[in-house]
């Protein structure tokens, strides 16, 4: 019975912070904003600098691309594709939120009132069933990387609390009051 309450709790993990109201899914880049902020625990976009591919150029120009990082279970992140994003979504997550979407659909229609705390999968299922969905989400994503200075800002300072390969501290640590020498 517990383990059974903490699969269903880690499921909802990916959706805890969703409020559907700040997003109106009638417009692209919102949809863009929801599907950022429903994978930000296991997924990130990011521009990165890198060598342009196929030049017979040496060495080969520099140019911004557009990459997907994929967190793995000992908490790195691995650089996947779109196709391995699209696949992660149809598998992993389908897998995690069917038994709860289907749960929750039956308790409403039986009660004739949504959960709220389920609209956000409920949209998700809906609006990512579809593979060119995903294709127009994630091409979109690349504008709100580029025009919107704040989307990133969270992940930024996210980063520098987590140790890297660089050798960076595990935290920062803020002092609020200051320490008083005896």
């Amino acid at each position: 019975m517990i383990l059974g309450i903490l699969i269903f709790l880690s499921r909802l993990t990916m959706f805890k912070d969703i409020d559907m109201n700040d997003y109106n899914l009638e417009y692209e880049l919102q949809r863009s904003y929801f599907l950022y902020d429903c994978l930000f625990e296991e997924i990130s976009f990011t521009f990165e600098d890198r060598p342009k591919k196929n030049t017979k150029i040496y060495p080969p120009p520099i140019e911004s691309q557009f990459i997907i990082y994929k967190k793995s279970d000992n908490g790195i992140s691995e650089e996947i594709c779109l196709d391995e994003l699209i696949f992660y979504i149809h598998t992993e997550v389908a897998d995690e939120i069917q038994p709860i979407y289907l749960d929750e659909l039956k308790k409403a229609t039986e009660s004739r009132y949504i959960n709220k705390t389920i609209e956000p999968i409920m949209m998700f299922s809906n609006l990512f069933k579809d593979i060119d969905t995903i294709r127009k989400t994630v091409e979109n994503m690349k504008i709100i990387l580029k025009y919107d200075k704040n989307i990133n800002k969270n992940e930024e300072s996210k980063d520098d609390e987590k140790e890297t390969d660089e050798g960076k501290p595990l935290m920062k640590i803020i002092l609020t009051k200051s320490i008083v020498k005896i």
